[in-house]
């Protein structure tokens, strides 16, 4: 028992589990992502996923991408301005003075999930599809076409759950221990 404890342990101060594991994407899904979100916040999350492959896809398409997101804006300014409202006016109802650094600390989390580099690739060319078409999206219809598309956004970064693996590792006492992964190790920094 004293080895499974010094392995666990190590593993927690490392960041990574790596006695008995297969190594897999340090994929963390933040709260704000999971949270019960209007049609506008909705919009919101999806213009800050295109924000982060404006700002990472860095590939032979990046100028094509760059100009989309700034098509984006200037076309559906109006309606991205609303949504950012509808996100400040949560906040304030719900954190009062203090909204504005609860606000930044969870849009932080937000910008780190779509910018974790696990899949990067992927997220690129799913963000390029939605760029391609959510500029022209009529207004009216916006909103409904991001309910539609962050989940399409989101995907990338869900890798199938690793498969359990069991090791027996033997402290050289005769005590032996079973360290096994059945889930997803999760590390973000700052306790996201």
């Amino acid at each position: 028992m004293r080895i499974f404890r010094a392995l666990l342990g190590s593993a927690i101060l490392s960041g990574a589990l790596v006695v008995g594991m297969t190594a897999t994407a340090q994929t963390f899904k933040p709260t704000v992502v999971d949270a019960d979100i209007s049609p506008l916040e909705t919009l919101w999350h999806v213009r800050v996923a295109l924000n982060v492959a404006a700002l990472v896809c860095r590939d032979a398409d990046e100028t094509v991408t760059i100009a989309a997101y700034n098509t984006l804006i200037r076309r559906q300014g109006v309606a991205l301005a609303a949504a950012n409202n509808a996100v400040d006016a949560r906040y304030k109802a719900q954190y009062g003075a203090r909204w504005q650094s609860e606000r930044e600390r969870d849009m932080t989390k937000l910008y780190n999930f779509f910018a974790q580099p696990t899949a990067q690739a992927e997220f690129c060319a799913t963000a390029k599809s939605v760029l391609a078409t959510i500029a022209g999206v009529d207004p009216g219809a916006l909103m409904a076409f991001a309910q539609a598309n962050l989940p399409t956004l989101e995907a990338p970064f869900w890798s199938p759950a690793p498969q359990p693996q069991t090791q027996f590792a033997d402290d050289g006492h005769g005590s032996t221990a079973v360290v096994a992964a059945a889930a997803r190790v999760q590390v973000a920094p700052g306790g996201f």
